[in-house]
């Protein structure tokens, strides 16, 4: 998820892009506490609303930071854009600002086991 983006709209410039989770270890953890919810919902055998599938109910929910870079700046989610009034989503940026953002982007590849809902591994995309 993005936390902030710093804009020098004179120059159409990207100049800072804070992402909330900005290491392997944050997005592990944020993993592992969505695997435990979702758990502690089946062991109560509980569910809000319907039964937690892995896919949809970990890795889905839990990437609002995306599941890729497009994903990430096309979510419907406030960002906040200091530099540039008005604009509070990613999206509503000119191209050139939106490609200069997807680009600054950190993303992870998770390695996972849907039938035990383990996280294998991760590694950041920019290594």
């Amino acid at each position: 998820m993005i936390h902030s983006i710093t804009i020098d709209k004179e120059n159409d410039l990207v100049t800072e892009l804070v992402q909330d989770l900005h290491d392997a270890d944050g997005v592990r953890a944020n993993l592992l506490a969505s695997v435990a919810e979702v758990k502690m919902y089946e062991s109560i055998n509980y569910y809000p609303l319907k039964k937690p599938e892995f896919i949809d109910d970990v890795m889905g929910s839990f990437a609002q930071m995306g599941l890729s870079r497009y994903i990430t700046i096309s979510d419907n989610t406030y960002h906040e854009i200091n530099g540039y009034l008005g604009c509070t989503r990613v999206w509503e940026l000119p191209v050139v600002l939106r490609d200069q953002v997807e680009k600054a982007l950190v993303g992870y590849e998770v390695e996972y086991d849907s039938e035990t809902w383990e996280i294998l591994n991760i590694t950041d995309t920019k290594e």
